[in-house]
């Protein structure tokens, strides 16, 4: 008696564990969770008038992005594993591409302030829709790890319609962090990284949110998450690490990262920077909250932007 006892107390907390860490992989991972919607206590605050800089400036900047998302056109790759890829480009006569990664639950118009700058600039644009994003396929979200891979094969996208290309890859938030993921595998014709606001890892990220939403400590949770992660998502969440990428990445790749980030601590964005194995370069923007660096100052940030790739790797040679 004893023994069954014993027994179906285990099959109990096996099935609850399980359940919670099915339940945060999805409520995470799923494109149809509410995850997006982030109502936390945080120390970190921007002043009023920073706010308000960002906002009109955001309003301002994507007004242009609008009109220039038309101008786009539509293409698809198919993943290694056998999801259909959805992606705007916009091509001019020039060997200069940029690779524009988009963030944690939006889709690739997000980005349409990057891609508009950076054509102007004379480059041709490529901004995929993540995995899981706005008109791709997929379950679950990739949080980097997986896109890493999605961008290769963008890569090579580009690569057949331009066998000269030299790629910057841009990305924000989660796409920074696949940015840096991206940056260890050393993919062809890339010559340089910009990341702004990314994490140091998918197991960092989503304990530091997991204190700030629940309450929770890492133990158990992200533990059986993790677990869970690996057989629905395909991917670990400690693998998943844009910090030890960096340490392997052999290109030239810029930091930027908002002082006043309340969802990826600024301490991250040090931590990346400091692991860097590469030539390299920070560009912390006072008083910007998450992925709003571009906004608090735009011509600030392209002119670090520019500078650094003009100067720093072979884009202008």
């Amino acid at each position: 008696m004893k023994k069954k006892i014993i027994g179906l107390i285990v099959l109990i907390l096996l099935c609850g564990s399980i359940g919670v860490g099915h339940y945060f992989v999805n409520y995470a991972l799923s494109p149809a969770s509410n995850s997006s919607e982030r109502n936390v206590k945080t120390t970190v605050h921007a002043s009023n008038s920073n706010e308000l800089i960002m906002n009109k400036n955001k309003e301002d900047e994507m007004k242009k992005a609008d009109a220039f998302y038309k101008e786009t056109s539509l293409t698809s790759i198919t993943s290694k594993d056998k999801l259909k890829l959805s992606g705007n480009y916009k091509t001019q006569d020039s060997h200069k591409w940029a690779l524009i990664i988009h963030g944690y639950k939006v889709d690739n118009r997000n980005m349409m302030p990057f891609g508009c700058t950076y054509y102007d600039h004379g480059y041709n644009v490529l901004l995929p829709d993540d995995r899981a994003s706005g008109k791709s396929e997929g379950n679950h979200i990739g949080m980097g790890y997986l896109d890493k891979n999605d961008m290769k094969v963008w890569i090579n996208w580009i690569l057949n319609k331009d066998p000269k290309a030299k790629i910057i890859v841009h990305g924000v938030s989660m796409g920074g962090a696949t940015t840096m993921m991206l940056s260890g595998d050393h993919p062809k014709n890339v010559v340089g990284y910009v990341e702004d606001c990314g994490y140091t890892s998918v197991y960092d990220i989503f304990s530091s949110e997991l204190n700030k939403r629940f309450g929770l400590p890492p133990f158990p949770v992200m533990d059986i998450s993790n677990m869970m992660s690996n057989i629905e998502a395909g991917y670990d969440f400690k693998k998943a690490s844009s910090l030890e990428a960096v340490k392997k990445c052999n290109k030239p790749m810029m930091f930027i990262h908002g002082t006043k980030d309340d969802f990826v601590p600024y301490s991250m964005g040090l931590e990346v920077y400091k692991a860097a194995n590469c030539e390299k370069e920070l560009y912390s923007v006072k008083g910007a909250t998450h992925a709003n660096s571009l906004y608090m100052n735009p011509d600030a940030y392209w002119n670090k932007v520019f500078k650094f790739i003009n100067e720093k790797t072979s884009i202008a040679r």
